[in-house]
């Protein structure tokens, strides 16, 4: 189908013409049982636009495609009623000269309607059939290179250039001493289309003085000319908007991507056309646990919420970190983090668990399971009453986990006793802390035997197929804004 209907949708995909929308297939009538029936007409639900606008309607509701050529070719000589120049000879006397052609079209009255034209496929099939015509004519040998099935492709060749050329320097030989040499015959010239059935076109002159007057009348006015984006995938006459056709819709591919380094494959998409789901898709965040950060809440309850956007420098703030794991296997992580963050405000920072487990990405029920048995007695009291503890983690989940992180603030420059200015030593978002951890991920997976869908019979066996793997990456955590002041600013 790509092959034969160019690269656009050869059956009932269509774009607007107006705004590029895609194209609904609608009827004009139904029956009394709730049937639809025809005519049929496509309908844009975001303009409005619909084919009646140009006066077009469609007997069933497939097949646009064809039925929008059918209607085309009937509104124009098709290529099958050009002929073909050696169908029917014609002498000097059945020409119509150029000037008998302008006093032809003087006498003829004026028309609002344009004559009907041969469109530009038909005239290229018909000056492609009589140019090949014309070469196998005009050709001294069966060989000649620029006789050939596609024509244009003969330019390539060395020796249909050397011919070419030999055509304008037939001539030039006589004059720097070629004289003596034997004559040579001269090849026959080719001549040009004459007649429309060989696809000569002779323009209208009328044809231009009614575009003005269209142009001019009330009827259409500025609104009615089309623009340039919309006249691009029309046909080069096309000049309002009553000839602006319905555009099917581009062909798109559907691609699988491998990996580079072990040629595994990461997406592969459905082979369905009308389908849009993945049969593989394996993208990086499925292999990324997922962060999220909380500030801890202030112990008392009664002391006033952390405010992120202004955190006093030298006071210390903890932080929740939770990662949750979406792969089916457990993993082992590692966070590490500098002990003074980059920059000219320098931030202390403390990792009190930086390495600890998440679990799989298991089914929900094994969670309800595990609840029932015993549980962390830090797990079980309130959450007031836990303090975070250097080593362990603060709360745990079936494929998440929980850690602490303590931030302590630097000062910003000119604030505080000094009483400096404000804009002196500090860059825009300088009081912003920014904290780089690196996290190292860690998990064991079946090797070649699953891909080779062989089940060890033993256990040692089947943990001699488990391969360890590895992810390592860089992130940024964004803590929130360092205030200007010390501790003399607490209210």
């Amino acid at each position: 189908m790509v092959k034969s209907e160019g690269n656009r949708c050869a059956r009932n995909c269509f774009n607007c013409p107006i705004c590029t929308s895609p194209l609904s297939v609608t009827t004009l009538g139904s029956a009394d049982n709730g049937a639809q029936n025809g005519p049929w007409v496509l309908s844009c639900g975001y303009c409005m636009w619909t084919t009646l606008d140009i006066g077009i309607k469609f007997d069933k509701p497939t097949n646009i495609r064809a039925q929008l050529t059918s209607i085309k070719n009937s509104q124009s000589r098709t290529s099958s009623e050009v002929k073909s120049p050696l169908a029917n000879p014609i002498s000097p006397d059945d020409l119509t000269t150029p000037a008998s052609q302008d006093e032809k079209s003087a006498r003829a009255p004026f028309s609002e309607e344009r004559p009907v034209t041969v469109d530009l496929e038909s005239r290229f099939s018909a000056l492609k059939s009589f140019y090949r015509t014309q070469l196998t004519e005009t050709s001294a040998s069966p060989t000649d290179p620029l006789i050939g099935p596609e024509l244009g492709g003969f330019y390539s060749s060395p020796s249909a250039l050397n011919r070419i050329m030999s055509l304008y320097t037939t001539g030039i030989g006589n004059l720097h001493g070629a004289a003596s040499k034997k004559p040579q015959s001269k090849p026959p010239l080719m001549r040009e289309a004459l007649t429309p059935a060989e696809g000569l076109h002779i323009p209208d002159p009328n044809t231009e003085l009614a575009i003005i007057r269209k142009m001019a009348s009330s009827d259409c006015g500025w609104d009615g000319l089309a623009s340039v984006e919309q006249k691009v995938s029309q046909p080069p006459s096309t000049k309002f908007v009553d000839e602006l056709r319905p555009l099917p819709i581009l062909l798109r591919t559907k691609r699988s991507k491998r990996c580079k380094a072990c040629k595994h494959i990461l997406v592969k998409p459905e082979f369905k056309p009308q389908s849009t789901r993945f049969r593989i898709r394996l993208i990086a965040l499925s292999y990324i646990p997922l962060i999220t950060m909380r500030p801890l809440p202030p112990f008392p309850a009664s002391s006033p919420p952390i405010n992120l956007d202004a955190l006093e420098p030298r006071r210390p703030v903890q932080f929740l970190i939770t990662l949750k794991n979406h792969m089916f296997d457990s993993i082992r992580v590692t966070l590490a983090t500098p002990s003074v963050t980059p920059g000219h405000v320098a931030s202390k920072v403390t990792m009190l668990c930086p390495q600890f487990e998440v679990g799989a990405n298991s089914d929900v029920w094994d969670e309800a399971l595990a609840s029932s048995g015993a549980q962390d007695p830090r797990s079980s009291r309130s959450g007031l009453d836990k303090v975070a503890e250097a080593g362990k983690i603060w709360d745990k989940g079936r494929n998440w986990t929980t850690v602490a992180m303590e931030v302590v603030p630097g000062s910003l420059p000119g604030g505080g006793e000094g009483g400096e200015d404000d804009e002196t030593g500090i860059e825009d978002d300088e009081d912003v802390i920014e904290i780089p951890v690196f996290v190292r991920v860690e998990w064991e997976a079946e090797g070649g035997a699953e891909e080779l869908a062989i089940r060890p019979d033993t256990r040692r066996q089947q943990e001699a197929e488990m391969v360890k793997r590895e992810l390592a990456y860089w992130m940024v955590l964004g803590i929130g804004r360092i205030t200007r002041g010390g501790y003399e600013n607490r209210g």
